[in-house]
């Protein structure tokens, strides 16, 4: 039964793919402060066109369980190469004209934060007694 669950987000996604690469505002703010603005409507495209070729594959794993029972390992081999093969433009994309393959900021915890701020702060009070 899980196969009619996989192929209607397969579909939601091919159709979500589609809008967002032909309407970039379907997509909204996500990912707006990390790419340049000149770029963010490509950078939509391309991730809209992840969304169609990750919802097509799925899409295509559903429709093939529904019809015969798949191996495991055929599930594994699609979705690795079938992800991978999707999302391998948007990354090339990203490196060329943002200068990183990740297209999302790295979020540094609270506690890290909060540790280099008081190490700043002990330099500059380290400093501030040397110069006196």
């Amino acid at each position: 039964m899980f196969f009619g669950f996989q192929l209607t987000c397969g579909l939601m996604m091919v159709f979500y793919g589609y809008s967002v690469m032909k309407n970039p505002r379907v997509w909204g703010d996500q990912g707006r402060r990390a790419v340049k603005p000149e770029n963010f409507a490509e950078y939509c495209r391309q991730n809209g066109l992840f969304f169609l070729k990750a919802g097509c594959i799925m899409a295509l794993i559903g429709a093939l369980d529904a019809l015969i029972t798949l191996d495991s390992l055929l599930y594994l081999l699609l979705y690795v190469f079938g992800f991978a093969f999707a999302f391998y433009p948007l990354s090339r994309w990203c490196k060329q004209n943002e200068g990183f393959a990740w297209p999302w900021k790295h979020v540094e915890s609270e506690k890290k934060r909060i540790r280099s701020l008081r190490r700043e702060q002990e330099a500059q009070e380290q400093q501030e007694k040397d110069t006196k």
